[in-house]
């Protein structure tokens, strides 16, 4: 997907400011959707041979290579495991204090920025505020809640909106039904993880008994109650009961059903709190019924 597409107007305010030259040196890009294309269009542009206007050929060698993440001067980290280990950081003391290899400029690129540890943080920190050479940092996030807020507060926040009816169309030309296409587009924060739903062989089942179970939320307590067992059997680990709770949000908020709505934000947060998927959907029922 092309940036210009996925986030329009960030990427006409980020080509002003290439223009410009006048490109921050640490940001906070929160949200994912694009977010990551974004940071790579501007390291393209950060060490492109053959800049028109401020704005990357795409073409040249360290785009390419940019593109491929393979670029000398671009450095990547990512979460070891599910966190951003404080040895991962302090790798990096040599690049905020040494040219690149191949130029001046170099680029750190920190995916999953909430993962750091509190001491990884802390050391970067401290990287941002006296860099000894001339490094461009971007950090991507999808909580900006958990970063401290020291760090936030040196960097440039971009918020990164999804563009849903832009990622619905790509969906449908994929030859996604457009209602199932409308919630993935609601429920994933990109075409990848859009598409990569739609092809596990649980999907289609499991959105048509969530269907079912709202259309039996406006008529029978006792049916529903009766139908939790098809549902925990479709949505049987925890990766799928998140995905399930996503799409049954969307459609129940489709079907203007606010009070089994707000009930069931509320079942989310049960189930995140390790209550029992099962109960929580028994939540939702009883107690809309029984208020």
């Amino acid at each position: 997907m092309e940036i210009a597409e996925i986030q329009p107007q960030l990427f006409g305010q980020f080509s002003t400011i290439l223009r410009q030259k006048k490109l921050s040196h640490a940001y906070l890009f929160s949200g994912s959707f694009g977010s990551f294309e974004m940071a790579i269009w501007l390291s393209q542009a950060i060490f492109c041979e053959n800049l028109t206007d401020g704005i990357p050929c795409g073409r040249c060698r360290p785009c390419r290579l940019v593109v491929k993440q393979e670029f000398a001067d671009l450095h990547l980290i990512v979460p070891e495991g599910q966190t951003i280990k404080t040895a991962q950081i302090r790798e990096l003391t040599q690049v905020f204090s040494e040219a690149g290899y191949e130029g001046t400029r170099q680029v750190v690129l920190i995916r999953d920025a909430e993962k750091m540890h509190p001491n990884a943080a802390n050391a970067l920190l401290k990287s941002i505020e006296e860099p000894e050479s001339d490094v461009v940092v971007f950090l991507l996030t999808n909580n900006e809640n958990m970063i401290l807020q020291t760090i936030k507060s040196r960097t440039q926040v971009i918020t990164f909106p999804k563009n849903t009816l832009y990622l619905q169309e790509l969906l449908e030309k994929e030859g996604i039904l457009r209602t199932q296409a409308e919630l993935l587009a609601e429920t994933s924060d990109s075409l990848e993880t859009a598409l990569s739903i739609s092809q596990q062989s649980w999907f289609i089942e499991g959105l048509k008994k969530l269907q079912q179970f709202v259309k039996l939320l406006k008529t029978s307590t006792d049916e529903t109650f009766l139908y939790l067992s098809e549902l925990t059997d479709t949505f049987d680990d925890k990766e799928k009961q998140d995905q399930a709770f996503d799409l049954l949000l969307q459609l129940l908020a489709q079907e203007k059903m606010s009070s089994h709505l707000l009930k069931t934000f509320k079942a989310v947060r049960m189930w995140r709190s390790n209550v029992r998927f099962e109960s929580c959907l028994a939540f939702v029922v009883i107690d809309v019924y029984d208020n």
